[in-house]
């Protein structure tokens, strides 16, 4: 849509022509006052002539701000110099210039006034302006020099008629004036008017000019006289509906030039108003601001409708774009619940949870009947929004044979220009992955402080039991080896030395056990493992051990690695009681534009119930039986990965397997 920078001091201020072009027009209006006066005078002896109240206001609206003062100057000079040079006395070619420059200057100030400098052929409000501040702004300024006339008595001014200087110029600023601005108005948007180098203006001109001759030019021998009414308006309608307000302009400079050359040659409709040329012309102004003013306002209001309409499809199409680019789920209907406008994200949204792809024109009750659980709730807020409230609910939304998830969902309602409801929106939001990441940030956060006072605990018994093995070695080195007693200080000891690994494990899952990384070759420690694993697993199990020998090296504690290895392996042969597959695999893996290295270990054995896998990462929660496990092996596994800057997730069926992920950072250079 094309747009206008105007003057700052206001957002529609008329910014105006340079200098350069109002000095050019300047000069003009000397040599038509010079050049013009002898057939264009409004009364005998006039001065100046008709064109030249239109011209010097067109002058004085086009100049810009700063430059109008410089430009009335100008104006009272050239006027005055084609007056004198035309014949008429200094004092009454100053006078008669002199109230040309004040007329238009009070009409230029009066229109400022009204409208802010908004150019007068912007809209129908500021040329209806432009002509009630022309009007308005010639009458007192006339009656002035009237009385001014009166005082030095006719002989000064001889021929001095209020009413033919009045008419002479009210009808010339309404007839010249706008056509003359035309230079200088607004642009079109583009795209809304046809070029004016097109055929159809070409022939619109043509047969202009032959009905203008045949009817102002009395050509009438060769063809059917035209009225006069009839050649103009229709041909200035066309022009202004097809082409706007240039191109009425431009036929309304064609309709001027024909009414003044039959005025002046005394030929055509105008030939019947007498003799002199200045009384004819009289006549011909009348008939031309008759014409050309209020006819002005039919494409000065085209353009503007088109104007309008353009900045509301540029406006539509913007908001449009916002709508469907949105990773919201916009959705609207009227007062019946019909769809009336949807993006595409909630479309997809719509045909992945009922089946079905909707569009526009449908109504909502038919759109839910895929899924009838909701339906009724959905049609219920939608009413709710249509009576003028707006609200958010969260809801669980689709069919449990397809996908449920979640969805945060604001409706509200839509109301018109004056206020009334008449559709309802509906903004909508999956948050299922936000409910998801909030359960796990929630989870780290549990585990963290179960961490922590695991890792506080683990170091106070670590002390107690350390205290504990001291004093038993003394008492074992008090008593003769052959005592007793001997062995049940070894059995304390053992527990004592049993507890110490278990609080090892507690730090290891606090992370707080000393480590010492290096950089490793995962490959080469999981291949020296499986020596180890295999007789720790039984015969039963399978072991397939696959690797990648691009392995990238990471920084990690190769005792800490092992424990990790040894417990998730551990694990998956206690799932399968019965014998079973376990694989692990090393393969390079790239997240984002992190890369590491992957190590899934798969079993085959009965798989965990999402109720286990919520509590999997848990200290001290175990489904073995009692005396089987302590519910750290786990826990200890998911500290020492996130330790080691990495993470680890699982994926486990009941009766399917498990699968445990671990993604572990290559180290850096």
């Amino acid at each position: 849509m094309a747009t206008q920078t105007h003057n700052a001091t206001h957002p529609s201020a008329f910014a105006g022509s340079p200098l350069a072009p109002v000095v050019i027009g300047v000069v003009g209006l000397g040599l038509l006052t010079w050049l013009g006066s002898p057939v264009l005078r409004h009364f005998e002896g006039a001065a100046i002539p008709w064109p030249a109240h239109g011209l010097a206001l067109a002058l004085l609206l086009s100049a810009q701000r700063v430059h109008r003062n410089l430009t009335a100057v100008l104006v009272l000079l050239s006027a005055t110099l084609g007056a004198v040079f035309e014949g008429a006395t200094a004092p009454r070619a100053l006078g008669a210039a002199a109230l040309l420059v004040g007329q238009t200057l009070v009409v230029v100030e009066l229109y400022d006034r009204l409208t802010a400098g908004r150019h007068p052929l912007r809209g129908t409000i500021a040329y209806s302006r432009f002509l009630a501040a022309s009007v308005v702004g010639v009458l007192p300024t006339t009656i002035i020099a009237h009385l001014t006339v009166s005082i030095v008595g006719p002989d000064y001014v001889p021929g001095w008629n209020i009413g033919h200087w009045l008419i002479a110029a009210m009808t010339s600023i309404i007839a010249l004036t706008p056509v003359l601005l035309v230079v200088n108005a607004p642009p079109q948007p583009a795209g809304a008017l046809r070029s004016l180098v097109s055929l159809e203006f070409f022939l619109l001109c043509a047969a202009y000019a032959a009905v203008l001759l045949n009817a102002f030019l009395h050509l009438g021998q060769f063809w059917i006289a035209i009225p006069p009414a009839v050649a103009t308006l229709p041909f200035l309608m066309w022009a202004g509906f097809r082409f706007g307000v240039r191109g009425f302009c431009i036929a309304a400079v064609l309709f001027i030039a024909a009414v003044v050359t039959s005025a002046v040659i005394n030929v055509g409709p105008f030939n019947i108003f007498g003799a002199t040329v200045p009384e004819r012309g009289r006549r011909a102004w009348i008939y031309l601001a008759s014409l050309v003013g209020p006819s002005m306002l039919f494409p000065i209001a085209l353009t503007e409708h088109r104007v309008a309409e353009s900045r509301i499809r540029g406006t539509l199409a913007q908001l449009a774009a916002i709508i469907e680019g949105s990773g919201d789920l916009i959705a609207a209907v009227d007062r019946d619940l019909t769809i009336i406008a949807v993006n595409s994200a909630w479309v997809d949204e719509f045909e992945r949870l009922s089946g079905r792809r909707v569009r526009a024109g449908i109504r909502m009750a038919d759109a839910l009947a895929p899924l009838p659980g909701d339906a009724a709730d959905s049609l219920a807020h939608w009413r709710r929004a249509l009576n003028g409230e707006r609200f958010t609910v969260i809801r669980e939304i689709g069919e449990v044979a397809r996908l449920r998830s979640d969805y945060e969902i604001t409706y509200g309602p839509v109301r018109d220009e004056q206020g009334v409801v008449v559709g309802a929106s509906q903004v909508v939001r999956n948050i299922s992955e936000r409910r998801r990441r909030e359960a796990e940030d929630a989870d780290a956060r549990r585990l963290e402080s179960v961490g922590r006072l695991a890792g506080g605990v683990a170091h106070d018994f670590n002390n107690l039991m350390t205290a504990v093995i001291g004093y038993t070695e003394i008492l074992q080195q008090s008593l003769p080896s052959g005592d007793p007693r001997q062995d049940d200080l070894r059995q304390i000891e053992k527990a004592a030395s049993r507890a110490g690994e278990l609080t090892q494990q507690l730090l290891a899952f606090a992370r707080r056990r000393m480590i010492e990384p290096r950089l490793v070759d995962l490959a080469e420690l999981v291949d020296g493992l499986t020596g180890l694993l295999r007789p720790l697993l039984g015969s039963g199990v399978q072991l397939a051990v696959r690797t990648d020998p691009t392995l990238p090296t990471v920084r990690l504690d190769p005792t800490q690695f092992e424990q990790v290895l040894m417990n998730l392996a551990v694990n998956a042969r206690d799932a399968m009681p019965g014998g079973g597959k376990l694989s692990i695999e090393l393969t390079n893996d790239l997240r984002g534009e992190q890369r590491g290295v992957r190590l899934a270990v798969r079993d085959s054995g009965t798989g965990m119930t999402p109720d286990v896998l919520k509590r999997l990462w848990e200290p001290f929660f175990t489904t073995k039986p009692l005396g089987k496990g302590t519910g750290l092996g786990l826990p200890t596994v998911h500290g020492i990965v996130h330790q080691a800057g990495g993470d680890i997730t699982v994926d486990s069926v009941v009766g399917r397997g498990t699968t445990f992920i671990v993604f572990l950072p290559a180290a850096e250079a």
